[in-house]
């Protein structure tokens, strides 16, 4: 009966170690210009070859083979493009080299001509074949009466990429790290009140918070509540210095206090949702907190309708928000929904209660082709 392998323990400690097989590849280019054309093309017969200085990609050395007047007889009318691999440590049975081939003609700004990208895939470069291109690259006669040879030169690239052996690499044993609990434990002190130093008295209740939070998250707070204590302009009580907030609703006050201390928004749903968020992007803007007007904007998108369009397109020129007012205006694209605002609404009643909206209405229609 077969046993079963444990792990190594030396001196009842357990020895632990990783290793991986790791495939990898490496991929580089060579740029040959041919300069004086028409000189290389007479002085270079069919079948011969002009090379290019050699490179290396991969771990080993290429060079490119120009055949002015074609590879041989048969294609005498081209050029001709090979990628060579260096043979001088090669020997027929040897080391075999897998690389992917594209060979290219360049433009005047050396961008790849469309017409003349010659992808290859993957290729096999050994002993027995140390060459790989294009016979067939350009004829002759279409390069002189193109734009690409300007001066009697032109320019070819060569792409290619190595497929690197397999090796064995060390692999250090990852240890998985928790989720980020930050928020969790913020969220905990707002909860608790401990170490509270301030309270705020909103809408008839009492918040207490943290000034070092609330100073580190809106720079509004920053100066109210360090300018205050400073002059002494603040009462103080058991938590601090107390603050009175005018012109808000205790539950908004809470909402900004929840996403100040986890920025996270507290549950809401549908309806308290669609009546809060638009509170909140104003108080966002009051405290100068962008991440939280983003997204308070983003969830307001979800409720835009024929029938809260008008209301919510005015709402996001009057509080600067660009993204809900693109989506107002992709719906007011379609006459029909146009239609039924119009209907239901009335034209008088929008020209008066939302002259934005007929405002960016135009601008809207006025720019489209």
């Amino acid at each position: 009966m077969p046993m079963a392998t444990t792990p190594t323990v030396a001196g009842g400690k357990l020895l632990r170690s990783a290793s991986a097989i790791v495939a990898s590849k490496e991929s580089g280019q060579h740029v040959l210009e041919i300069s004086g054309y028409s000189s290389i093309k007479d002085a270079v017969s069919t079948s011969n070859c002009v090379q290019s200085r050699p490179f290396r990609v991969g771990g080993h050395g290429w060079y490119i083979r120009y055949y002015p007047n074609g590879f041989n007889s048969n294609v005498s009318d081209c050029i001709s493009i090979y990628l060579v691999l260096d043979g001088h440590d090669y020997y027929y049975g040897g080391p075999i080299v897998r690389a992917e081939l594209t060979l290219s003609l360049l433009d005047q700004e050396r961008e790849p001509v469309t017409s003349y990208i010659y992808s290859h895939g993957l290729q096999i470069f050994d002993g027995y074949g140390r060459y790989r291109g294009s016979p067939r690259f350009i004829q002759k006669a279409v390069l002189e009466r193109s734009e690409y040879l300007r001066d009697s030169r032109f320019t070819i690239r060569c792409d290619i990429t190595v497929m690197k052996n397999p090796e064995a690499k060390d692999v250090e044993e990852r240890v998985t790290l928790p989720p980020s609990d930050l928020a969790r434990h913020l969220g905990g002190l707002l909860a608790t009140g401990v170490g509270a130093d301030v309270t705020f008295e909103v809408d008839g209740k009492t918040f207490l918070a943290h000034r070092s939070v609330l100073a580190a998250r809106s720079p509004v707070f920053h100066q109210e509540l360090f300018s205050l204590t400073e002059k002494g302009n603040a009462a103080t009580g058991g938590a601090g210095v107390i603050i009175r907030v005018d012109d808000m609703e205790a539950q908004d006050f809470e909402a900004l206090l929840h996403f100040m201390y986890t920025d996270s928004l507290p549950e809401m749903k549908g309806g308290d949702a669609a009546a809060m968020l638009p509170d909140l992007v104003a108080t966002a803007n009051r405290y100068k907190m962008e991440r939280l007007r983003l997204v308070c904007e983003d969830k307001l998108r979800e409720y835009v309708t024929v029938r809260t369009v008008a209301a919510m397109l005015a709402f996001a020129g009057e509080h600067h928000c660009p993204e809900l007012k693109k989506k107002c205006l992709q719906l007011l694209e379609d006459p029909a929904n146009l239609r039924k605002i119009v209907e239901t609404e009335g034209l008088e009643h929008l020209t008066k209660s939302y002259p934005f909206v007929l405002k960016d209405l135009i601008a809207m229609f006025a720019t489209k082709p």
